[in-house]
C-alpha cells in the first residue's frame, strides 16, 4: 500500500463533500457523515466521468449534476438504477492526518 496524507480530518466538514488530487492526479471525494464515519471514493462519475463535487447531496445520496446518477455515499453502491458503484479508498489515520490509498483501488467507469 502506498499511504498518502489527503487533509486533516478536524477540517471535515460534517454531511458534506470535498474534492481533493492525489499526488497520482485522481479525483477523490471524501465525505464526513454524523457519525464521523469518513468515507474516500472516486471523484468522477463513472457514466461520463463528470467531477461528482458538483453534484447534489441529500443526506447521504450524491446526485451527479451531470446526468442525475445518483450513488449512496453510506456504500458508494449506485442507486435508482444504476448498477455502477464507486470505487471506495482504504482510508487510516495518523493523528489528525487522513491518510489514503489509491494505489490498490482501480476508478470505476464505463470509458
Amino acid at each position: 500500500m502506498s499511504w498518502e496524507a489527503i487533509c486533516l480530518v478536524s477540517a471535515l466538514p460534517v454531511n458534506e463533500i470535498q474534492e481533493f488530487i492525489t499526488s497520482d492526479s485522481s479525483s477523490v471525494i471524501i465525505f464526513r457523515d454524523t457519525a464521523n464515519q469518513i468515507k474516500v471514493y472516486q471523484g468522477l462519475c463513472p457514466h461520463q466521468r463528470r467531477s461528482l463535487a458538483d453534484g447534489y447531496l441529500s443526506n447521504s445520496l450524491l446526485t451527479c449534476a451531470a446526468h442525475m446518477w445518483q450513488f449512496d455515499l453510506q456504500n458508494g453502491q449506485g442507486v435508482n438504477g444504476t448498477d455502477h458503484d464507486l470505487a471506495d479508498y482504504p482510508t487510516k489515520t495518523d493523528g489528525d492526518q487522513l491518510l489514503i490509498d489509491t494505489s490498490s483501488v482501480e476508478a470505476n467507469s464505463l470509458w
